[in-house]
């Protein structure tokens, strides 16, 4: 398959010179990048602002009911009380 795409100069530059630092011609630079790309998972679309506030509404559900804790209980020196 044979893809064209139109980068701006600055990106062409950067691609081509870190194509250049590995020793490779741009195209197989490329080629390898998109090929590390397409080998990973696809963890499927990111939430969206409003999914988002939605999942953290659904997870802060009584969280008014959770027990009042001191700050002091939560120091370093409180979970080692019993170690020298």
């Amino acid at each position: 398959m044979a893809i064209t795409l139109e980068l701006p100069p600055e990106i062409e530059a950067n691609l081509a010179a870190q194509a250049r630092a590995q020793g490779l011609e741009l195209d197989v630079y490329l080629k390898s990048l998109l090929e590390q790309q397409a080998a990973t998972e696809y963890s499927g679309p990111s939430l969206g602002l409003e999914q988002f506030e939605a999942e953290l509404d659904r997870l802060a559900q009584d969280s008014e009911n959770l027990p009042y804790l001191p700050a002091d209980v939560l120091r370093r020196e409180s979970f080692y009380q019993d170690h020298d």
